[in-house]
Formats: C-alpha cells, structure tokens, sequence
C-alpha cells in the first residue's frame, strides 16, 4: 500500500496577510494555499514542519489523516474567550493536549489506531465537515473530547490512563448529536454503540437557556461600551461571545460553564452496557425489518399472477441484471408462499422453471441461491 499524508490548515477569524502567505509557501513546494487554507499532500515524504506550531501561528484549525492509522484535528482559541480549565479534565496525553501561548490556547486531538485504516483514505472535504466543533468547543460544549476519550481509552488503558479507567466527566446532551459530532464518528471509526451507552447518563439540557441577559447592558461601564463597539467597527472575531461573557459576569454567573455531571462509569462497565444497547438496537432492527418484509409481502399478494408472468419475460431476455431480478422475484414469491402456507405449491412452479431453461448456466447459478 502506498504511503497517503493529508495536512488541510484553515482559518477561521482572519485571512492570511501577503506576508504570511509567502511565509507558508517557503514551508513545502506541495502547498495548496488561499488567503485562508493551506493543504499539504504527501503520497511519499513529509510534512518537514510542526503542524502544532504552524497552526500556532498562522491558522485556527488543523485536520491531518495518514493511512497508517493516524487522525489529528487541532484547534486554535483566543485566550479571550476561551477557560482553558474547561478542557483540562480531559487532558489525556498522547490523545488530548491543551498548551497555551501569550495571546492562544490549543487543542491538540490525536488517535491513533494500531491496525491502520482499512479501505481507501480520502483527507479531502473533512475538515469544513469538522470546523463547527471548534465554535461548539468556543460555546463551552466538550461533548468532542468525551467523544476523544471514548474512542481512545480501550487502547490506552493500562498505559496512560489505569488498566480500567474512570470516565471524564459526561457532557450534557450525548443522545442529541450535531452534525458535526456524527461526522467525527464517522471519521474516526466510533462504536455508535458505545456512544449510545455513555450517553444514558448524560442530561438533556436546552441550548440558550441562560437567563435573559440583556438587563445587564446598562451595567455597563462606559469605557466597556466603546470598547465593544471598537471590536465591531474593527471587525474582530467573536466579539459576541465576549460580549456575553462580561455580561454573565456582571450577572454573577462567571463565564459560559461547560453543562457536564461527574463521570463514575469504568471502561468497562460502559463496554459491558455497550453490548447490551447492541443487542437492543440489533432486536429493533430485526423486528422493523420483519415488518417491512411483511408489508412487502402484503403488497406482492394481490400481484402474485402478474410477478410470475414478470419471471418469465425477464429470463427471456437471456441477460445478466434481468436474470438478477427475476432471481429476486423468485426469493419474493418463495416467501410469499411460505407465509401463506403454500410452499409447494411454489417448489413445483419453480422446479418447472429449472426444467425449461436447465440450459442456461448462468440463469441455473442464480437459481441455487434460492433455497426453498
């Protein structure tokens, strides 16, 4: 298997100066660059530069892909806005890093998977998939780096994390994903079912409920007013949420406060509901798939005449895809005729079929698919 490197940096609150953008073209001749991404694509070779410190300096997020089994998404705050004490219990290293700079704090989300990725990889179109998990984590949502530890804790038990780990605390409303959030999962390969158990535990709570804040615009001070003002006339990035801050505080609530409970649950307590959950949505898909068949069944009933004459025209034919469906049509009628009871009835039509067209081998193959 060939090598396949994907590095895709964006920004988000500012696009690139002229100087910055010659600055990052003087990092790798591959470089796809705009005023506000720069892709580096490596089927050979590397990237020769930190990607935490490029990102650090010149963008607000990072998704990186590898097909050896690597996934990274790094993102960029400013310290402004953003509490790094919401993060850290979920620091994990290895998996989910915080720094901090004079002006930013980032996020560092690595996984890695042993076995590598199956299939083919594909870096391209991830990343705009991915970017509102960067506001989300602005908002103070961490369900991102629960979803982190989930996905990364079996393979680091025993090692960074105890041989059976106790779970970060559970963000709010993990059974009402964005998204966003489901395109993580996807990416990253995340037993659904296993997010579906930790999310048992997780409350449901309704965005903006705060209290109503605006009764704290005149609690202003002046020279906070102007300030706000200048941000706007600027164009500066996020200003509402500073603006909201301040409020809060005025109003004594602190700063936006992540919506979490303590997490209790062991590794493998999780894992163990996780196979219960399975089997619950194994069973549900199984009842709702007896019912469509059922339905279907009741649909094909009053046409039965008409499919097996269908049958017949499409072998005539003497092509493949009509030989498909008249196979398929077959199965239908076979379990039509299983339902009703009239199972031989069925056996002796279609072992006349065999005999008309037993010189047809193609035809002959798909018909031992039908088991009767």
């Amino acid at each position: 298997m060939s090598e396949y490197q994907y590095y895709e940096f964006q920004t988000i609150d500012r696009p690139l100066t002229p100087k910055e953008q010659a600055e990052i073209k003087g990092l790798s001749s591959r470089v796809k660059l705009t005023p506000t991404q720069a892709i580096f694509l490596y089927n050979y070779g590397s990237f020769h530069n930190k990607p935490e410190e490029v990102l650090t300096k010149y963008f607000d997020a990072m998704f990186y892909i590898a097909n050896w089994g690597t996934w990274q998404l790094i993102f960029r705050f400013p310290k402004a806005i953003v509490n790094p004490k919401w993060f850290q219990p979920y620091d994990l290293p290895d998996a989910i890093e915080i720094t901090q700079t004079a002006k930013y704090i980032v996020l560092n989300l690595e996984i890695h998977e042993e076995e590598g990725l199956s299939g083919w990889v594909e870096g391209e179109g991830w990343l705009p998939e991915l970017l509102p998990l960067r506001e989300d984590l602005l908002g103070g949502d961490l369900r991102l780096l629960y979803l982190v530890w989930l996905r990364v804790a079996p393979a680091l038990a025993g090692d960074a994390l105890d041989e059976d780990p106790v779970e970060p605390p559970i963000p709010a409303n993990l059974s009402q994903l964005s998204p966003a959030l489901k395109e993580f999962i996807k990416l990253v390969e995340l037993d659904s079912d296993l997010v579906a158990a930790a999310a048992l535990e997780s409350p449901n709570r309704a965005t903006g409920a705060d209290s109503p804040l605006e009764g704290w615009l005149s609690a202003l001070t002046e020279a906070e007013r102007q300030e706000f003002l200048l941000k706007l006339v600027r164009r500066e990035p996020h200003v509402d949420l500073q603006l909201i801050n301040r409020l809060k505080e005025l109003a004594g609530a602190g700063k936006s406060t992540p919506q979490s409970v303590p997490g209790h649950r062991r590794l493998s307590e999780l894992q163990e509901i996780a196979n219960t959950v399975k089997e619950q949505r194994q069973e549900r898909e199984r009842n709702a798939a007896r019912k469509k068949r059922t339905q279907a069944l009741a649909a094909l009933a009053p046409k039965e005449a008409q499919t097996w004459e269908r049958v017949v025209k499409l072998i005539e034919l003497k092509q493949s895809q009509p030989y498909d469906e008249a196979t398929a049509l077959l199965k239908d009628l076979r379990d039509l005729a299983q339902q009703q009871g009239r199972l031989p009835e069925f056996s002796k039509r279609f072992e006349q079929l065999k005999s008309d067209y037993s010189s047809r081998p193609a035809l002959m193959k798909r018909f031992r698919s039908i088991r009767i």
